[in-house]
């Protein structure tokens, strides 16, 4: 899910009938898609939570795809930065053949110290602190391309996609990729590992 296609998705769920209507906290997004706190963002969440309830009480009223795309919303808007948190944050690109990649949120090469923070990722001696402090201050946001109404979107990756994606990398270690939170270090690893390569290669 695009930050686009999120920003018109929350739209078809806001409501304002009487203050304080709930459904009024969907018309506190601009146009890419971001919380305006995390207050914001948990309002909105409790929303989607209540719309999820209507859609699985009445699915006759409802697209058969509704639900797929009312959770593919709230897992990105769980996970998506809060305005005036843009500075720095990256893509992780991943595939389930394995391929993990990383660019800028307009598809730019990483650059200055954004760069230099992923290369300390591959240093020798122990990468986790390397990668946690990737996570913990860029927050890069995880997308795959996957078919979502027969038609194939870059969207948020979900934690089973993730892990999926770690089993393919690392099948041959001792890890049990069943935490969302260690996939998540391995695929900053592995991110770094690709660009590493791919700049030895120019």
């Amino acid at each position: 899910m695009t930050p686009m296609e999120a920003y018109e998705y929350a739209a078809s769920w806001g409501s304002f009938m009487r203050s304080g209507d709930p459904g009024a906290c969907m018309y506190g997004f601009d146009s890419d898609c971001r919380p305006q706190s995390e207050e914001h963002r948990q309002d909105v969440i409790n929303h989607m939570n209540r719309c999820r309830l209507m859609v699985t009480e009445r699915p006759e009223d409802f697209d058969a795809d509704e639900l797929e795309k009312l959770e593919a919303f709230v897992e990105f808007i769980t996970k998506r930065n809060i305005e005036g948190q843009t500075d720095g944050s990256f893509i992780i690109e991943i595939s389930v053949c394995g391929s993990v990649t990383c660019c800028t949120e307009d598809g730019n090469d990483l650059e200055a110290e954004t760069l230099s923070d992923m290369k300390d990722c591959n240093r020798s001696g122990d990468a986790e602190p390397a990668c946690q402090y990737i996570l913990d201050n860029y927050k890069p946001e995880f997308r795959i391309v996957r078919r979502v109404s027969d038609v194939y979107q870059n969207v948020v990756a979900s934690k089973e996609e993730k892990l999926q994606v770690c089993r393919e990398l690392y099948g041959g270690c001792d890890t049990n990729f069943s935490e969302e939170d260690n996939a998540n270090l391995y695929l900053v690893w592995a991110a770094a590992s690709n660009l590493e390569a791919m700049q030895e290669a120019k």
